[in-house]
């Protein structure tokens, strides 16, 4: 019962307010995994704050399974400075790997860590005292991102941690991977691997790292910066999505997982390095090549699942000759099942300029329903199209390289209009089929220089019903012209009754 000088309190506190006490506190007699969820949602430095509003609180702080110390500007902390709740709560030296060290350590017996994240400067020795403690806990996501002095050894304590499910580490200058023998002895529940920033001094080659032997459960594995890797051969059976980055001294890739679903290489082979490809992954849906020069060897066998792929090449049309033109035209021979498919500039200009090849080399895409092309010029690109006989929807992206050329000469692109004009009435018979399939067309960048292209998707698109033009200038000075270029353009013919023209 409440008494009556606790009462009077009360009643004189000017906070008070009769309709809105209700004489309990709902939050905290909440259960703990909800709690849990709710301080999930806020930043670390807010959940140590809770630990100092009573008992009930200190607990939830000291059992709060996910800890995220990467929002937290690491400090360095002096030597031999004890660690007490009230010091937390002053939250200057939470960023510090010692400091996570100590947090941890005052929770071996009381409970376990689902999750730790950190970004610190720390000494070898504290990075390995650091993991042995999160092993004892039985964490089972572990992102670690340190700067240490030097390289160093990949902590081993990691390896037959039973209980690991995600092991993320991106480490300053670098660090080593044990030998494929000793991976081999552990790791046999982790289903998520991302290693960043990677020395392989003395292992150029992995033809047996990346297998069921040393990772039976792993479905997604990103490997970014692996400096001296030549040859990598990746065969676990369950993985589903495989990325590598800026692993620019490749000159082999051998992948064998049947279960993949997603591909991403990027910044992997250079240009002067010669070098081959295996994949067989029947199960294949994206596949994304970027920055990588072109294969001087490829087999890309049972991609009949593919549904959306990216490419492009490190290649100028200096560098090109016939061989190197019938390399690319492999690869992307490998690509036919695609659905979607998005070429970069140097592609799409390769292709453009090397009209007569591209029709002994390229074969056509017979199950392409999405296309869209980067460029700097549409000239020539029925070169392009004409592979690509069935799809229903063109998406070009124009950069303005070749327009400022044009535009220092104002006759001169008057005088190739005309001649572009009859280039693409050229092109119909040859892009017949492309024209009674052809539905949503979107140029991005547009301006009066792609207008012959316009004029011809207009006339001749038997089933063409969205044209969608994003014009490049949004200036003010540009408005005028963008009306006379949209009067023009309305007042062209059409090849079908239910076109619809929109301008953004």
């Amino acid at each position: 019962m409440e008494t009556r000088s606790a009462k009077k309190r009360k009643i004189q506190n000017p906070n008070h307010s009769p309709e809105n006490y209700t004489g309990e506190d709902r939050i905290t007699d909440l259960p703990d995994a909800i709690l849990h969820h709710i301080l999930l949602l806020l930043p670390i430095k807010t959940i140590v704050r809770t630990s100092i509003l009573s008992k009930r609180w200190r607990t939830l702080w000291y059992t709060f399974p996910d800890l995220d110390f990467t929002s937290i500007i690491p400090s360095i902390i002096p030597s031999g400075t004890a660690l007490t709740t009230t010091k937390i709560v002053n939250l200057k030296n939470l960023g510090n790997g010692n400091v996570i060290t100590r947090i941890l350590s005052l929770r071996d017996k009381l409970s376990d860590v689902r999750t730790l994240r950190f970004d610190a400067y720390m000494s070898f020795s504290g990075l390995q005292a650091l993991i042995r403690h999160a092993v004892r806990l039985s964490v089972q996501e572990l992102d670690i991102r340190v700067e240490t002095s030097d390289i160093f050894n990949f902590p081993r304590s990691i390896i037959t941690h039973d209980c690991l499910r995600v092991l993320k580490m991106k480490a300053y200058p670098s660090f080593r991977l044990p030998p494929s023998r000793i991976m081999r002895s552990g790791f046999q529940t982790l289903q998520t691997l991302s290693l960043s920033h990677v020395y392989l001094d003395n292992q150029s080659s992995l033809p047996d790292m990346f297998t069921d032997c040393s990772f039976p459960q792993l479905k997604k594995l990103r490997l970014k910066a692996c400096y001296s890797l030549k040859y990598l051969r990746v065969g676990c059976r369950l993985l589903e999505e495989l990325v590598l980055k800026k692993c620019s001294s490749l000159q082999g890739l051998e992948i064998l997982s049947l279960r993949l679903v997603t591909l991403k290489v990027s910044n992997c082979f250079r240009v002067s390095n010669i070098y081959w490809l295996q994949i067989n992954t029947p199960r294949l849906r994206t596949l994304i090549w970027v920055n990588n020069s072109i294969p001087s060897k490829n087999c890309m066998q049972n991609l009949v699942c593919l549904h959306e792929a990216t490419v492009g090449f490190l290649v100028t049309q200096q560098d090109l000759d016939a061989e190197r033109l019938r390399n690319m035209s492999s690869f992307l021979s490998g690509l036919s099942h695609a659905v979607s498919l998005t070429l970069e500039r140097p592609i799409v200009e390769i292709m453009s300029k090397n009209n007569p090849l591209v029709a002994i080399f390229f074969n056509p895409f017979t199950k392409l329903k999405s296309l869209e092309l980067q460029t700097s010029e549409i000239l020539c690109l029925a070169s392009v199209l004409k592979v690509c006989p069935i799809i229903h929807t063109l998406i070009i992206k124009i950069t303005c390289i070749y327009k400022w050329e044009r535009r220092r000469n104002r006759l001169s692109w008057d005088l190739s209009s005309s001649w572009e004009e009859k280039y693409w009435e050229s092109q119909t018979e040859d892009l017949k089929h492309l024209l009674h399939h052809l539905k949503v067309v979107k140029i991005q960048g547009f301006s009066e220089y792609e207008i012959s292209l316009v004029k011809f998707l207009l006339q001749h698109g038997k089933v063409l019903q969205d044209l969608i033009l994003h014009l490049g200038d949004n200036n003010s000075r540009a408005y005028r012209r963008h009306d006379k270029l949209k009067s023009r353009i309305m007042g062209f013919s059409r090849g079908s009754v239910d076109v619809k023209l929109a301008f953004h």
